[in-house]
């Protein structure tokens, strides 16, 4: 009879489902990121921003205008023809116009420049993405575990809940002592301290994922609970996939193609640029209007000119050494990574299969074969509730190897921007 309830109990239990708001799979989640991030949506400002730069970048100087006395003396009385001192008049007031012409070779490579910049964002912007998705694996995978823990004080608190009625019936009969009693009791509270503990973590992690889809914090929503656990254990680690696959190391190539480009705009600078100059003078008194047509052209070659150019370009090609070196560093490193994350892997899914093998099904039977002696009078309460703290215990753990497992294949797909 004890039996049966108790499997009445632990079927009913199963079949209850907690509805909170809607349900979110992670795709989800990571789309709507995508979609509503303000970190994202700068760096897509910032990259429209360039593009435009780099398309104006191509435009010539304004042209100047100016007018003004030319040649005019302070007494006004010469300005005018005077017949008897044989004078036709002095000044003359001029309109002067002037437009210079940028060398062609320097704008091409200004706007390549101003393109590159935008191009660096780019592979920023898809660093960016893959650090939001990153922080979102981990609170939804987190969170998922968290329900899982539930679960099993969920099944733990309705199972305490009957073996604390049996005993207070048994103790009537004098078939259990009382101090069992209390310590299941305890037992039960703890339960239900964990479980509020566990409760105030999943709305932590509710309020992370809304923070980074930019929803209101408050809104209610679940997740899904299925998840897959992925070999990556087995995947070799090849360094072009890895330069393939992030984009902080693209922006390092885009960053030398920045420089590369700043480096042709800097060679660019002694190239002469020219220009036209036409005045018009508008004489006073008798005079005959007159005008000026000049060209011009600037000398960047001179030596005490080209000095700033050539050490700009000298600088640039050192600066470009640099960020090869960071690539390297970062291949490096990335690489160093992935292989410790893949022997991590492999030992969590070796710890995790002895425990769905060997471990937890021991302690199920453990806990069931002790509970049938408790039930035919052959063994304590305490014995009991020690088997079933034991099985509970062993299941948390397993589900902390668990969560530690899907931890390291976040880290994994965060090295290599795998979505």
């Amino acid at each position: 009879m004890v039996r049966k309830t108790i499997l009445i109990a632990l079927i009913a239990l199963c079949g209850t489902r907690v509805a909170a708001g809607q349900t979110l799979v992670l795709d989800s989640i990571l789309g709507i990121i995508e979609k509503n991030n303000p970190e994202l949506k700068a760096y897509d400002s910032k990259i429209t921003a360039y593009t435009a730069y780099a398309t104006g970048a191509k435009a010539y100087e304004p042209p100047q205008l100016g007018a003004g006395f030319f040649m005019t003396p302070y007494n006004a009385g010469m300005w005018n023809e005077d017949l008897l001192a044989g004078s036709p008049g002095m000044g003359s007031f001029m309109i002067s116009a002037q437009q210079m012409f940028t060398h062609p070779q320097k704008l091409r490579a200004s706007a390549r420049y101003m393109q590159s910049m935008a191009n660096v964002d780019q592979e920023m912007s898809k660093a960016m993405r893959n650090e939001l998705y990153s922080m979102a694996k981990m609170n939804y995978y987190e969170w998922m575990i968290l329900k899982k823990k539930l679960a099993v004080l969920k099944e733990s608190e309705e199972l305490l809940s009957y073996i604390i009625k049996s005993a207070e019936i048994r103790y009537t009969y004098g078939m259990d002592p009382l101090t069992a009693y209390y310590k299941a009791k305890a037992m039960l509270g703890d339960i239900k301290n964990m479980r509020l503990m566990i409760e105030y973590e999943i709305r932590q992690k509710r309020i992370a994922l809304n923070t980074l889809m930019n929803r209101d914090k408050e809104t209610l929503f679940d997740i899904d609970t299925v998840y897959a656990v992925k070999d990556y254990d087995l995947q070799p680690v090849d360094t072009s996939q890895i330069h393939n696959n992030r984009s902080d190391l693209k922006a390092l190539d885009q960053g030398i193609h920045l420089l590369t480009a700043r480096q042709n705009y800097e060679r660019s600078k002694l190239k002469p640029d020219f220009g036209l100059k036409y005045d018009h003078m508008i004489a006073f008194g008798a005079q005959p209007q007159q005008f000026s047509l000049m060209a011009m052209v600037t000398i960047p070659i001179a030596p005490w000119s080209s000095k700033m150019y050539k050490s700009s370009v000298k600088g640039l090609d050192l600066e470009i050494e640099a960020v090869k070196y960071q690539q390297q560093a970062l291949l490096n490193n990335t690489g160093g990574s992935l292989h410790s994350y893949k022997e991590q892997i492999k030992s969590k899914k070796q710890q995790l299969e002895l425990y769905d093998k060997s471990i937890v099904p021991s302690m199920k039977k453990n806990h069931q074969v002790t509970l049938i002696a408790y039930e035919q009078g052959k063994e304590e309460l305490y014995m009991v509730l020690d088997a079933w703290q034991n099985l509970k215990l062993v299941q948390l753990s397993r589900l902390d190897l668990l969560n530690e497992l899907l931890q390291l294949q976040i880290s994994y797909e965060k090295e290599l921007e795998i979505k």
